[in-house]
């Protein structure tokens, strides 16, 4: 969250009333350049503490060619939902669990549609290697769901402000952002869909990704097209340091060197290929459009590339190194509304990481749904 003086509050009022301009009439796939052009014209600290991550970001990148593979890097997660009066912002656990594991297959490249990914990608397409676990421990170090529920008195929710990240202003104040990806479920007014921030040493609180509860997860209150869980998959990238593929303006630059320099976004769902002369330059193969971070429909997007998996992992090991060692994931309490009740049928067994059931593996976290709405967490370590 950024904190204001007197001096910059007119340029506060100024951009409230461009936002909602901008909002008013338009969905808007992804906010997160709206939200950092905004930090960028009240605090210049911030605008320069950008410039150095991409510098850095470079740097490492430069000093750490990653042709072998890396140790898996599991960050855990805790999952805000604000909700007012209306029950359908109380998302359901199974609502939740379901973004958990779209991360998990979609970062790990076991989602069923990498088969759509055309055969001339199929090479630099990435198995990023990072993983995401609701968080077993609180703060405190007291057993939790990683669910974290929050009744408010605020209807709708904006970028102006950040309130959903404030508990004096009717949100919840984040968890220790050094040690969780704070992600906030609420109801995001103007039609926003979901808006990040991006690896900073500056911000020193407010810091993660902010979903609609209508484009969370793939079940309960999701709308199409943005049904299947990629928003917050986007929005985590920007998390982890990417840039939308045309860069910070049209034909610009993401810093990422095996993505093809495009226009701007693409929407709805193209054929392949598509814009072959996106930025006046033939390309035979056109835009990446089906990758995470453009604009097209949820069932579209199947990939991230190898430069892209590099800048997220630059990213952790620069800013958010605490994943790196953490140990929040690795409770073996059954914490998620476990109950006793004999007559529940099991319906469905999801492993956290997203990874196929197999008798075989070793530490094996799945987490078994029942038909009477209740979750239990089961950990096996061998």
């Amino acid at each position: 969250m950024v904190y204001l003086s007197k001096k910059n509050m007119r340029k506060t009022i100024v951009f409230y009333f461009i936002f909602q301009s901008f909002f008013l009439h338009s969905q808007i796939r992804c906010a997160s350049d709206h939200y950092m052009s905004s930090l960028f014209q009240i605090n210049n600290l911030y605008k320069n503490s950008q410039r150095n991550v991409n510098k850095e970001i470079v740097q490492w990148t430069s000093n750490n060619n990653q042709k072998e593979s890396i140790n898996i890097i599991t960050i855990p997660v805790v999952v805000h939902v604000i909700w007012e009066d209306n029950t359908d912002e109380n998302i359901s656990d199974m609502q939740i669990l379901s973004q958990i594991e779209i991360l998990n297959k979609d970062f790990r490249r076991t989602n069923i549609d990498v088969i759509n990914t055309p055969s001339v990608w199929n090479s630099i397409a990435a198995d990023c290697e990072i993983e995401f676990c609701l968080a077993s421990v609180d703060p405190y170090g007291n057993a939790t769901s990683g669910i974290n529920r929050v009744k408010t008195s605020v209807s709708t929710f904006n970028l102006i402000g950040d309130k959903m990240k404030s508990t004096n202003e009717g949100g919840t104040d984040p968890w220790p952002i050094n040690d969780y990806l704070n992600i906030w479920v609420c109801d995001l007014s103007g039609g926003i869909l979901g808006y990040a921030t991006s690896p900073s040493n500056f911000l020193s609180s407010g810091d993660g990704v902010v979903v609609s509860y209508k484009h969370f997860g793939d079940n309960g209150t999701v709308e199409p097209p943005y049904h299947k869980g990629r928003t917050t998959t986007h929005e985590v990238g920007h998390y982890l340091g990417l840039k939308h593929l045309w860069g910070d303006s049209n034909c610009g630059d993401d810093q990422i060197n095996d993505t093809p320099t495009q226009q701007g976004e693409n929407n709805d769902c193209p054929g392949f290929p598509h814009n072959q002369n996106s930025c006046g330059t033939q390309n035979l193969n056109g835009d990446m459009f089906m990758n995470y971070m453009d604009y097209v429909n949820d069932f579209c997007m199947n990939m991230f590339t190898q430069d892209q998996k590099t800048r997220m992992v630059a990213s952790i090991n620069l800013y958010r190194n605490n994943f790196l060692t953490q140990t929040i994931c690795n409770s073996s309490t059954s914490i998620i509304n476990s109950t006793n009740k004999q007559n529940k049928k099991l319906i469905r067994i999801i492993d956290i990481l997203g990874r196929k059931q197999s008798f075989e593996k070793k530490n094996i976290i799945n987490l078994y749904i029942f038909d009477d709405g209740t979750v239990e967490k089961k950990i096996k370590i061998n």
